[in-house]
Parts: C-alpha cells; sequence; structure tokens
C-alpha cells in the first residue's frame, strides 16, 4: 500500500481510496484497464482483524481471476475503512491521485458495510 485517503470526483463525492503498490503484481496492476474494458465482473471482499491490521481480501473470479489481500494498520486507517463501511464502496488505485489532469487508473469494489462494521468492532475489543 501507498497511500490511503480520499478521492473527490466532480461533484465534490468523496470516495475512500487506497493506492496499492502493484511493482510485482502485474495481474492486480492490469485490474484497472480490465475493469474498463470488461466492467467489474465479480467480486468480493472480507475483512478480518490480526492484532493490530485489518486484512482485506479481494477475490476476483470474472471476467479474470486473482486475488489479494491489503493490510491496513489500526487504529491509523479506522477512519478510511469506517469512510468504506459507510458509503459502500473502496476505490483501488493502482496509480497515485496526484497532478492536475491525471486520470488514475483505479477499480471501484463494493464493500458489505454492516459486516465491516462487526468485524472492526469485534477486532477492537482485543
Amino acid at each position: 500500500m501507498l497511500e490511503v485517503g480520499v478521492t473527490w470526483d466532480e461533484s465534490g463525492t468523496a470516495y475512500p481510496t487506497v493506492v496499492l503498490d502493484v511493482a510485482e503484481r502485474p495481474d492486480v496492476a492490469d485490474l484497472p484497464r480490465v475493469h474498463a474494458v470488461d466492467g467489474v465482473g465479480d467480486i468480493s471482499t472480507a475483512l478480518a482483524v490480526v492484532g493490530s491490521s485489518a486484512m482485506l481480501s479481494v477475490t476476483l473470479t470474472r471476467p479474470v481471476r486473482t486475488d489479494f489481500t491489503i493490510a491496513f494498520v489500526l487504529p491509523d486507517h479506522a477512519e478510511v475503512l469506517a469512510h468504506a463501511a459507510v458509503s459502500g464502496t473502496l476505490l483501488l488505485a493502482t496509480t497515485p491521485p496526484s497532478a492536475e489532469g491525471d486520470h488514475p487508473l483505479w477499480l471501484a469494489v463494493d464493500i458489505d458495510g454492516p459486516s465491516m462494521v462487526a468485524v472492526l468492532t469485534a477486532g477492537s475489543d482485543d
């Protein structure tokens, strides 16, 4: 993970965003292109809290098959996870949203907010 934060669209809507380090994962780096050409397909996510980390597993089965896990540090990334739970979406960027005129490559994944909140809440009791 390179960055965690928020991406704003033209209408002023904020989306929780994670910029992934995909240098050694060409299959993940290519997902935004696949998303743009073939649509989102079938994506599932699952969150587990392990110690001071929240591990988000992302699995795609169509139009391509791949899976990966993103490790969030708690409590540092709790705010972006809560935002994802409330909005029901997390943007996974493979290029940093930076200079004006850049068009970051990203994939939006649906998040089961109530399940994420339950996992995070249970994890905070440890």
